[in-house]
């Protein structure tokens, strides 16, 4: 996309009133009747347009709505009213701007009035942060973890991404991708079974696995594209999507090469939206709710059931179900990411109590000067 020039845009009057084809526009990029009735509730006189956010840049986005892809940003006084990054948009989100049309005009960059309640919300601890949150997309409603077969696979640092999209009320799905490099990737999607029941082995060079893949990003949802770099997620995105995200060839080693750098929105000619994300070294969980230490395993959860006790944690206590049946490196990457998540909330909440005295301090007034 090439957008307009982002010179800072001032608030102006109501939007213009929208009409069928803008209309049209918003359902394509997944617009609906509860985004509408969000919308009445935050916008009762409709004076601001719905748009999408698509890419999030220093200071700006660039938003997805009815004339195409513009400039949009935040008033200062929202930046620094945010608590955190989690107040501010981020790719997915769906904020009602002033100044749409003057925007996609390129007319300066439109202003972000109100962000719709998100229907889903990926997040993670920012990469060498303990207590700050990371926004990786907003209302997605499929997550696809990608593996290659031609490269080691990871069983705990799958575990750890479909943690990330289950806490985000994010559907889970696994690809194995490059099945071709391999010459029987059936013992490899057995081992991704054992996390997730719906799994797709991948070949963008024979095609395997594209259609079944393909049907996931029916008009109107959205999918996001997550994995360590060179797994093929841009491949796999200029096939479906029609996209032109730059490729390198894979090393000596047979791995592949990270290219894609920022997260981004793109919508495909059959009507489904996708989010291609950067491979991320550090996967850090962000617990939103500190009180709950909850980390689902399917396959655990279910022989869990069995368990003598009720709070079993699968590691020493009599009557465990767990243990003996699940291979052991499987119940390591669990209690590893569950440890993780407990400490990881108590250091997010003394960081809140720190951060609530120090606010509570600045606002306390100074004692009275001696006469």
């Amino acid at each position: 996309m090439t957008p307009p020039p982002a010179p800072p845009g001032e608030p102006a009057g109501p939007a213009d009133p929208a009409g069928p084809a803008d209309d049209a526009e918003l359902r394509r990029l997944g617009w609906d009747a509860a985004w509408q009735a969000a919308r009445a509730i935050a916008d009762p006189d409709a004076r601001w347009q719905p748009v999408r956010i698509a890419a999030e840049h220093r200071g700006a986005y660039h938003a997805l709505g009815p004339g195409g892809v513009a400039w949009v940003e935040i008033t200062g006084r929202a930046f620094h009213a945010a608590g955190d990054k989690r107040a501010l948009p981020a790719v997915g989100d769906w904020v009602l701007v002033e100044r749409w049309r003057e925007a996609v005009a390129g007319a300066g960059a439109a202003v972000v009035r109100e962000m719709l309640p998100r229907r889903s919300f990926l997040v993670r601890r920012a990469a060498g942060e303990a207590t700050a949150p990371q926004p990786l997309a907003a209302n997605v409603d499929t997550g696809i973890v990608m593996t290659s077969a031609n490269a080691d696979l990871s069983i705990a640092r799958i575990d750890r991404y479909v943690g990330l999209l289950r806490d985000g009320g994010i559907a889970p799905v696994l690809v194995l991708s490059k099945i071709d490099l391999v010459a029987d990737p059936a013992p490899l999607v057995a081992q991704l079974a054992a996390i997730t029941d719906r799994v797709f082995p991948l070949s963008v060079v024979t095609g395997a696995g594209l259609a079944a893949i393909r049907a996931l990003g029916a008009p109107g949802a959205t999918c996001l594209l997550l994995g360590s770099s060179g797994v093929g997620k841009s491949s796999l995105l200029n096939t479906i999507a029609g996209t032109e995200q730059t490729i390198r060839a894979i090393r000596g080693d047979e791995r592949g090469r990270h290219t894609t750098t920022r997260r981004e929105l793109f919508v495909t000619l059959a009507g489904g939206l996708w989010i291609d994300t950067p491979g991320m070294r550090e996967l850090g969980q962000w617990v939103e709710d500190q009180d709950d230490d909850d980390l689902v395993f399917d396959d655990i959860a279910e022989l869990a059931q069995r368990c003598k006790f009720r709070d079993c944690r699968h590691r020493d206590e009599p009557g465990c179900a767990v243990r003996g049946t699940v291979p052991a490196v499987r119940i390591a990457s669990f209690h590893k990411l569950s440890d993780e998540r407990r400490a990881g909330a108590t250091r997010q909440s003394l960081a809140q109590k720190l951060a609530e005295a120090r606010k509570a301090k600045a606002k306390k007034p100074a004692p009275p000067a001696d006469d």
